[in-house]
């Protein structure tokens, strides 16, 4: 038998699919809230980290952790035909596996953890 709680504990009369309980642990659910019980709050998992965002968004992120002057002045002295400003410079999508990227990110002195939070921030910029 299946069926829906509402948040108090009791059965609801319309039932959603998504939100069945199943009789037998509900019951034991209920019980061990009756004890005293608390859950843990619900933790949200880390957003995905995005494989590439535009070259827009990229540098709207450099920009704002106060990073892209670095980059640039950095840019400005490799070669014109350094692969790395190459890069910098026609990239339309930057990759967050790219040997570039991580060069610059190894520049920089940021962690593998830090540019993947610099993508995930990246990928919620628009204009």
């Amino acid at each position: 038998m299946m069926f829906k709680l509402n948040q108090d504990g009791t059965v609801a009369q319309k039932v959603g699919v998504e939100q069945w309980h199943d009789v037998n642990t509900s019951r034991e659910y209920l019980q061990w809230l009756a004890e005293g019980n608390t859950p843990d709050p619900y933790v949200a998992p880390p957003p995905p980290i995005p494989a590439t965002v535009t070259r827009f968004q990229a540098l709207a992120v450099l920009a704002a952790g106060g990073y892209l002057d670095t980059v640039r002045t950095y840019i400005n002295t490799l070669d014109q035909n350094n692969v790395q400003r190459l890069a910098w410079e026609n990239a339309t999508d930057w990759e967050r596996s790219s040997p570039t990227l991580n060069a610059l990110a190894t520049m920089l002195n940021l962690t593998s953890a830090e540019v993947d939070d610099l993508f995930i921030a990246a990928s919620q910029v628009s204009a």
